[in-house]
């Protein structure tokens, strides 16, 4: 029943699925430049994509998005970045989207975040899908991507705890671990599906308990994979000595390593979630403000804390993220007083904690979710236009915002400012 109903899902959205394009001035906007720039760009450099032209308008695809950001942030004239490419000495960042209840919006945040990153930032985006349903993975499906098959690795091979009644993980090489990665439709953005195999591995790690520090499985098996896969590219590096623009380097500096890993979690606290939270810099709790929702929000969080200082206490030399955690406000509906009477009120109590943006509960993302697109690629029918608009404006605000949390030292795009202004009047 299982197979039939995810192959199902799949298939689905696989046959309503349609390549979404970008206009030259929605291409300007990510990357932050004026459209006309794009323009004489196009005419002085022999690796401008062609794209395709469609009357008087010409547009691209993420792909040669992602190119594009790399012909501007790899010329030497260039007086601010443009390609925000981990450098060789900063570490790997994991941003963990957890939460106890299902239905708060985690799998559509962690997949919205994920593809902002790539297309504004151009980063190269590792996402782990730790649900045995998958959901997260379907929003970056395609045909070539080998979901829900008993053969396509997930989080529990790339921690080798696969085999329920094993006795210790499998130590994979750094080039096994590498192949678990699998390519989506977007540039430089790779996933590690998630399967009912990793129900299985709560199972293996329960019996590893004696005789392996379990909670650093998955960290461990990171280490080895990033320590043999760095960030040895530097956009500067993507010129020839003349100048010109070097493809080869430029497409192996795509999958050489990722930037930031994004995990999507089951709505659960096992043994194969805590994996991923003991590794998180930030983990990032979206949120629906019903009063039983906060209640199981409590609940999660005071386990979750128990937890973690157990761990400290017994394992003086675990390292915990520092980051800026977040409970992300969902499904808010904004004419509901009480949704943003309780977002007031949290935030009032609880500053650091709280975020001033919100996803707003919209009909334009629902329609894009019943076939696992997100507001990126999800093109609406001509009566769903203007609500879809407000809603990619929407997401622009809320990963704005995270982008902050995360990286604060970046560049803001000022979504997060315009949001706040309109809906807090600061």
């Amino acid at each position: 029943m299982g197979n039939v109903n995810t192959k199902l899902q799949r298939d689905l959205t696989l046959k309503n699925r349609v390549a979404r394009r970008f206009s030259q001035r929605e291409v300007a906007d990510f990357v932050g430049v004026d459209k006309n720039y794009l323009i004489r760009l196009a005419k002085t450099e022999p690796s401008f994509p062609v794209g395709v032209v469609r009357g008087r308008e010409r547009t691209f695809s993420p792909d040669e998005i992602m190119l594009i950001r790399a012909l501007i942030g790899s010329n030497p004239l260039q007086k601010r970045p443009h390609l925000f490419w981990r450098k060789p000495d900063e570490e790997l960042k994991v941003v963990v989207f957890g939460a106890q209840k299902g239905g708060t919006g985690k799998s559509l945040s962690s997949a919205h975040f994920a593809q902002y990153l790539a297309l504004t930032y151009g980063m190269r985006v590792g996402v782990i899908d730790s649900d045995p349903q998958g959901t997260a993975s379907l929003y970056f499906a395609n045909e070539d991507l080998p979901l829900f098959k008993d053969d396509t690795p997930t989080l529990a091979d790339f921690m080798g705890v696969d085999e329920p009644g094993q006795e210790q993980p499998t130590n994979h090489d750094a080039k096994t671990l590498n192949s678990f990665w699998q390519p989506t439709p977007w540039p430089g953005l790779r996933l590690l599906p998630g399967g009912a195999n990793i129900l299985s591995g709560d199972v293996a790690l329960y019996f590893m308990r004696a005789t392996t520090r379990i909670h650093k499985v998955f960290s461990n098996a990171l280490k080895i994979w990033s320590d043999a896969y760095k960030p040895d590219t530097q956009p500067g590096d993507l010129r020839n000595s003349d100048g010109t623009f070097n493809m080869e380097k430029y497409e192996k500096a795509l999958s050489e390593t990722f930037d930031v890993i994004i995990v999507d979690q089951q709505p659960s606290i096992s043994l194969m979630q805590l994996n991923p939270l003991v590794s998180a810099d930030t983990l990032i709790i979206p949120q629906t403000m019903k009063g039983f929702d906060l209640s199981t929000l409590t609940t999660f969080i005071s386990v979750l804390r128990a937890y973690l200082e157990t761990l400290t206490a017994n394992d003086p030399d675990l390292h915990l993220g520092t980051g800026k955690h977040v409970v992300l406000p969902t499904i808010v509906q904004e004419s509901n007083d009480k949704d943003t009477g309780q977002i007031l009120d949290l935030y009032r109590r609880a500053p650091d904690l709280i975020s001033q943006v919100w996803y707003s509960r919209s009909d334009a993302i629902a329609n894009a979710a019943e076939e696992y697109k997100s507001i990126y690629e999800y093109q609406p029918p001509d009566s769903r236009r203007s609500s879809a608009r407000s809603f990619l404006n929407n997401a622009n605000a809320v990963n704005d915002a995270l982008v902050k949390r995360v990286w604060p030292e970046l560049p803001s795009r000022g979504f997060a400012e315009v949001f706040i202004k309109e809906h807090w009047g600061e």
